[in-house]
């Protein structure tokens, strides 16, 4: 049922995703595309996912031999933050490798899982792109 209720909200947020937002170019669909989704699975707490529509962000994570232990949630949590500031900063501008805007809150607690996630993702961005997000 949960599984349901997953693919449910994945194809509504999807849907709601492509219908709002302005098709810039078929090569924005090929360059790194990520979503932050919350879900609540129980009455008091709240699950946040990262939905990275990239398809080579997995394989180039696999591959990589980063090391989840060698970081702290508090350490990827401030290296996020300010990497989403920097991503902004270029969605703002309109740079046209950044299509959508992250909300990431330095208020909020998010899980180790979902820190590591993020930050690896902006590392791949600044390598597939050949740029610096943060100095």
């Amino acid at each position: 049922m949960k599984a349901i209720f997953r693919t449910y909200l994945f194809l509504i947020l999807a849907l709601l995703t492509f219908s709002c937002g302005s098709v810039r170019n078929v090569s924005d669909y090929k360059a790194g595309k990520l979503g932050i989704r919350d879900t609540l699975p129980a009455k008091d707490s709240t699950e946040y996912e990262l939905i990275v529509f990239d398809s080579g962000f997995d394989y180039w994570l696999n591959s990589r031999s980063h090391k989840e232990h060698m970081y702290s949630n508090e350490y990827l949590q401030n290296m996020n933050y300010q990497y989403v500031v920097a991503w902004n900063n270029l969605y703002a501008s309109g740079d046209r490798r950044v299509e959508n805007y992250l909300d990431y809150s330095p208020l909020t607690k998010y899980n180790f899982e979902f820190n590591y996630r993020l930050y690896m993702y902006f590392k791949y961005f600044e390598e597939t792109n050949r740029i610096k997000l943060i100095r």
